[in-house]
């Protein structure tokens, strides 16, 4: 069982119990109110997969950022290294001033 499943399994055991215990004391006297906790719980249930799906995404995207940025680093290395030269110069021109 991952845990994904097991997590899912005993929430739906805690929301089950939770919705016994309340009816069987009275505490929920209505069909709405169970409607409504079941309806919570289903809320919670879609956010929890939408909150794994857009993980995998972020997972499966991380490669190429890593690329870009690695990109991106080589690419700033490369301008300092043409700029370096033209910065010395404006120094040594500030320096002699």
């Amino acid at each position: 069982m991952t845990q994904k499943t097991a997590l899912l399994s005993l929430t739906a055991v805690g929301i089950f119990s939770l919705v016994g215990y309340l009816s069987r004391n009275k505490i929920i006297e209505s069909g709405e109110k169970a409607k409504e906790v079941f309806a919570s719980a289903k809320t919670v249930k879609n956010s929890y997969d939408n909150l794994l799906e857009s993980i995998e995404k972020l997972k499966k995207e991380l490669p190429n950022s890593q690329k870009r940025i690695e990109e991106l680093s080589t690419i700033i290395s490369e301008y300092q290294f043409k700029i370096k030269n033209n910065l010395d110069n404006i120094t040594k021109f500030q320096e002699n001033l």
